[in-house]
Formats: structure tokens, sequence, C-alpha cells
């Protein structure tokens, strides 16, 4: 049993930083970060836009992390705040593209298909073991 409590702070953590990677926007000299550029936002709206979209996949991503370190209430909820976490960076990662990013796209798909599938093995890690 131990070692699913250390499996679970370890999954939680690196959901964590799933979501804080997303501050790299901020950061003036991590270009493939930037939000000087984007396909569809126009340029008044990029900094309103992607700060919404940081703030809300940072709180996502926390919320996934609750989920797996079985915080009261939150358990069951863990597909569909998955699925909106992984959907909110998305969003900010295709707005403001770069293709370095593609790791991070790849990250939120098997996150969405373990949400969507949910194996028996995930549900039982989920679900308290």
């Amino acid at each position: 049993m131990p070692m699913l409590i250390v499996l679970r702070v370890l999954v939680g953590v690196l959901l964590v930083a799933h979501g804080l990677v997303h501050l790299l926007y901020l950061a003036s000299d991590v270009t493939e970060f930037s939000l000087d550029r984007s396909w569809l936002v126009p340029e008044a709206g990029r900094r309103p836009v992607a700060y919404v979209l940081m703030a809300a996949t940072i709180v996502a991503f926390v919320l996934v992390a609750l989920c797996v370190w079985q915080v009261a209430g939150l358990t069951s909820a863990w597909p569909t705040i998955t699925v909106i976490a992984a959907g909110l960076s998305t969003v900010l990662l295709l707005l403001f593209w770069n293709w370095h990013l593609v790791f991070g796209l790849v990250i939120n798909a098997a996150l969405v298909v373990g949400a969507v599938v949910r194996p028996a093995w995930l549900e039982q890690f989920m679900g308290g073991g």
C-alpha cells in the first residue's frame, strides 16, 4: 500500500507540473512559449486570452492532481476534470502554436484517452485502489 501512495503523490506532482509549465508563456526568453504570435487571436486580445487560459489550465490540472490524491468530493469527477484540463491546455497551445509544443499535445491526448477509455487499472488507481 505505501507504494500506491508514493505513486499517487508522484502522478499528482507531475500533473501540477504539467499545468504550471504553461506559465512559460510569461517568460520572454523562452521563445517556444510566445504570446507574440497567434494564428487566430488578434494582437490586442492575445494577453487577456492567454492569461485566462493559463489560469484556468493551472487550476484544472491542480484539481486533477487533487483527484489523484483522493480528495473527498473530487475523486469521482476525475474523468470530466481531466478532459477539461487537457482541453484548456490544448486550446492554449494551439492558439499560440510552436512545433516545439507538440509534446504537450501528446500528453494532453494521453490524458483524454485515459479519461474517456478508463481502463480497469486506471479506474482502480483513481478509485482508491
